[in-house]
């Protein structure tokens, strides 16, 4: 997993300025589903100068309050502040039976201590927390993972969000989307970026495209992210139908 890079104000930008849009495509077989190119239908969405600056902002405080405490090739585990002050962490860890997945967890520092996994004292020691959720990451572990699948040519990556990783993200865009950004940099081209526009997209259909258990799945073909740079949108599943964000 490649080391964090991620432009606060360049995250921001993307995250207010981006327009959604649904997508109408006739699905084909089961096995080429990711790859059906979406019939565009443009809804703008405008955003205000203020509502830009805010964006700005808050992704700006998110990027300078995270910390990488313990970075590997096989484990990423990077410290955050949530929007109410509180510490958590998001660590991500390559699958021992499956070596196209990563399983990723978001873990509140309060569960350390309720866990009595660590002392209240111990909470600044990075390492020693490190440690800890190293140690402790599967009973943290909800089920969210990240996969590839296909060929560099066909394939591409499928997030799933458990029900609580889904609805934790769909309520906080722009802590979301520098943590995706982390979780997809490096299965996906322009992965750190593209997480912003994941986020977004979230956020906007989580409750419309979210599974019976509350869980919600993302698909994002790589030809799909390597237009990014180009059009600065990306085509990508969620739930069961296609958006342009």
């Amino acid at each position: 997993m490649k080391k964090l890079k991620i432009s606060a104000l360049f995250m921001a930008v993307l995250l207010v300025s981006v327009a959604f849009v649904p997508a109408v495509s006739a699905q084909a077989g089961s096995q080429n589903k990711e790859y059906v190119d979406a019939i565009d239908i443009s809804n703008n969405i405008p955003i205000s100068e203020e509502d830009l600056k805010k964006a700005m902002e808050k992704v700006s405080e998110t990027s300078k309050n995270m910390n990488v405490l313990k970075e590997t090739d096989k484990e990423k585990i990077v410290s955050f502040k949530k929007d109410d002050g509180s510490i958590a962490y998001v660590i991500s860890w390559a699958d021992e039976k499956n070596p196209n997945r990563t399983n990723f967890a978001f873990v509140d520092q309060s569960e350390l201590v309720s866990k009595k996994l660590i002392s209240t004292a111990s909470l600044n020691d990075s390492s020693a927390v490190a440690t800890v959720i190293s140690a402790a990451k599967v009973s943290f572990w909800n089920g969210s993972y990240l996969e590839t699948y296909g060929s560099a040519t066909t394939g591409g990556v499928h997030i799933h969000f458990s029900a609580k990783d889904g609805l934790w993200l769909a309520g906080g865009a722009a802590t979301a989307a520098v943590l995706l950004g982390i979780i997809l940099d490096g299965p996906l081209p322009f992965g750190d970026a593209i997480g912003a526009l994941v986020a977004f997209g979230i956020a906007t259909f989580y409750w419309a495209e979210s599974n019976s258990d509350n869980s919600i799945d993302v698909s994002i073909p790589y030809a799909n992210a390597l237009q990014y740079p180009l059009t600065g949108h990306v085509s990508m599943k969620i739930g069961s139908h296609w958006y342009t964000i």
